[in-house]
């Protein structure tokens, strides 16, 4: 994914944007630190309230640099990423723990969703991205033949993921964590804050997870894309220790149909719904599910989303 676009956006609903709030008679005594910039790609807003500047400060640079560190594993965007090195070489040994864990994990809903996730479409948006960058691009997109030569390199099965080397079987092959990995920062940046001491917050790295209820008390409030359409009546998704997560084809697009969602079944962009949100224990599983229930059509998703009876799906 490019840096300058997303596949979501999620905002906050009576609060500004950010990770930890508290009631006006509270924040008398609380020192306000905030931070402002990106996590792979995503617009990042982070403010913390405690009654020790100092040690907001401290705890928020730990947040920050644990993001950056994990950019350094995950992101495409950084030349020296552990991802960058595997998609070069085909193969990553003594890979950080951390992506052989979210590969391992990816690979469980690759199996379970028949293969509808899948880290391994890379390819595919690698030929969308070249051909839509052409002059005068065929609007259709690219033909059937060089389509169906690019799902040749596609397959989770043929991704080798053990704790002393990570490696691609087939020639060609490359991956992506963009459905997954913003969820895995987001739930690491809520657990070191939860470490730290705080409580009803609500952590925004492009998903989000909450700790607790909002300090007044009740749910905090998400507002998500065709809200009215996939939430409850008034346009909101309450989240009260959830995550939650969306994903559709309104994100980057090429051409009328054609998006950065890839039906790694067909090779072209995913067009079943308009919009998922994904409310889940964690932000991790809430991005995996929902990219997964967005490049399904709807008669299959229902039947994996019945494995996961703790998770609820608002579809459009």
């Amino acid at each position: 994914m490019p840096n300058i676009s997303r596949r979501k956006f999620i905002n906050i609903s009576g609060v500004a944007l950010g990770m930890c709030f508290l009631p006006a008679e509270l924040m008398a005594n609380q020192s306000k630190t905030s931070w402002t910039g990106t996590a792979l790609g995503a617009h990042a807003n982070m403010t913390l309230y405690h009654t020790s500047e100092s040690y907001a400060q401290k705890v928020l640079n730990e947040c920050v640099n644990e993001v950056r560190r994990l950019e350094r594993v995950f992101s495409l965007f950084y030349r020296d990423s552990a991802i960058v090195a595997l998609n070069k070489e085909k193969v990553l040994t003594n890979p950080p723990k951390e992506l052989v864990e979210l590969l391992l994990g990816a690979q469980k809903i690759s199996e379970v969703s028949n293969g509808s996730f899948d880290v391994t479409v890379q390819p595919l948006w690698i030929l969308h991205a070249s051909f839509f960058a052409k002059k005068n691009a065929n609007p259709n997109g690219p033909t059937f033949e060089e389509i169906n030569r690019t799902k040749k390199l596609i397959g989770w099965e043929k991704l080798s993921v053990k704790k002393e080397k990570i490696e691609f079987t087939q020639k060609g092959m490359a991956i992506t964590l963009n459905g997954i990995a913003q969820g895995y920062i987001t739930d690491k940046i809520t657990e070191l804050l939860e470490q730290k001491g705080f409580t009803n917050v609500l952590v925004d790295l492009g998903e989000m997870r909450a700790l607790g209820n909002h300090p007044s008390g009740r749910a905090w409030q998400i507002g998500v894309p065709y809200s009215k359409e996939v939430s409850n009546k008034d346009g909101f998704i309450k989240l009260s220790n959830q995550a939650v997560a969306s994903s559709g084809g309104y994100g980057t697009q090429f051409a009328k149909g054609y998006h950065h969602l890839f039906n790694p079944h067909s090779g072209t962009s995913a067009n079943f719904v308009k919009a998922v949100s994904i409310i889940a224990p964690t932000a991790t599983l809430a991005d995996a599910l929902s990219t997964t229930v967005a490049v399904m059509p709807k008669d299959k998703s229902k039947k994996l989303l019945s494995l996961y009876p703790t998770i609820t799906a608002y579809i459009s």
